[in-house]
């Protein structure tokens, strides 16, 4: 890659974590380098977005059972934070629905992308269709076409369906899909295989991250990747799905899903979190994942890097500019 070529960069998630990071990477498509990074002349980036399409609650789990769908939500989401937020098409895709009739509670992007699919028979088309309409210069695809569905090990029960899943108050401790065969988008292996950058999370560890590397060729092309590999942990742990888990544990996790991956970084939250924060996280049986030690380390195995990364509002979250001028310091390493 010449020192004018765009930086290749691939993120893999899903939820609010992944819709955080793109709006954080938006700022760099086709523009000059905006300040954190003029000094050190980094080039622009070209962006693909892989999002799991396991989601099955709220709209995009009513689209997939009256329409037999994929799930739009969550490409939805991601087709949003790519956009001008000033636009009214971006607005329109933003608005929800309130009430409790027919449309009530859906938003008005997921049934664009669904009238999109109906009216070419081609959920891809119908995405690539969502971006054009949003005027978005990046790619977003979805890890499969297959319709698929999350199988969880929970409490000692097989359960099947993110929505049963996350509803069992316990943590996840195996996770699978069905058909387990899956098949792999072919857009999403070729954009793996050529990137230079690539990301994981933030997001759930086993519904928004894991989830798309139960798609056999999606964790083989990980593997043959030359791209520099960064997994971005969250804040808290989630009770739902990582209760009693350590930030180490979300590393070691992550790979026993991928055998073969070789991450080069792990990222971690290093900023104190409020008392307000920690005791309205405490309420949801949530605390915050400590950093590991950051130790220099033995050669091909995982480098811990520890930076302030969060914001907080509403709820912790990272912060889409402190993230993204994470990962272009660990790329120019």
């Amino acid at each position: 890659m010449s020192a004018n070529d765009p930086i290749k960069i691939v993120v893999f998630g899903g939820g609010t974590g992944l819709s955080t990071l793109v709006g954080g990477l938006k700022p760099y498509f086709d523009s000059p380098v905006a300040e954190p990074l003029q000094s050190r002349r980094s080039p622009e980036i070209s962006l693909t977005a892989i999002v799991t399409v396991t989601d099955n609650g709220q709209s995009s789990g009513r689209l997939r059972g009256e329409f037999a769908v994929l799930p739009p939500g969550d490409i939805r989401n991601c087709l949003v934070a790519l956009a001008d937020e000033d636009q009214l098409m971006t607005q329109l895709f933003r608005h929800r629905f309130p009430g409790d009739g027919e449309v009530g509670g859906h938003s008005l992007g997921n049934l664009i992308i669904l009238a999109l699919n109906q009216m070419n028979g081609c959920f891809l088309k119908a995405v690539d269709q969502a971006r054009e309409m949003l005027g978005i210069n990046a790619r977003v695809l979805p890890s499969t076409l297959d319709r698929v569905d999350l199988v969880a090990r929970v409490g000692g029960r097989v359960v099947r369906g993110e929505v049963a899943i996350k509803s069992q108050n316990a943590p996840i401790r195996e996770l699978a899909i069905t058909p387990p065969a899956a098949r792999a988008l072919p857009e999403a292996i070729e954009a793996i295989l050529g990137a230079d950058l690539i990301t994981l999370g933030p997001g759930s560890l086993f519904t928004s991250v894991i989830a798309n590397l139960l798609v056999k060729e999606i964790a083989d092309a990980l593997v043959r990747s030359k791209a520099k590999k960064i997994y971005i942990c969250n804040a808290m742990t989630e009770f739902d799905e990582t209760d009693g888990f350590t930030a180490t544990d979300h590393v070691k996790e992550l790979l026993e899903y991928a055998p073969g991956l070789k991450l080069d970084y792990a990222l971690f939250n290093s900023a104190p979190i409020s008392a307000e924060m920690l005791e309205r996280y405490a309420a949801e049986k949530a605390v915050p994942l400590e950093p590991p030690p950051i130790t220099p380390p033995e050669p091909g195995q995982v480098e811990f890097v520890a930076l302030p990364l969060i914001s907080e509002s509403r709820a912790v979250r990272h912060d889409p500019e402190k993230v993204t001028e994470a990962i272009f310091n660990i790329y120019s390493r």
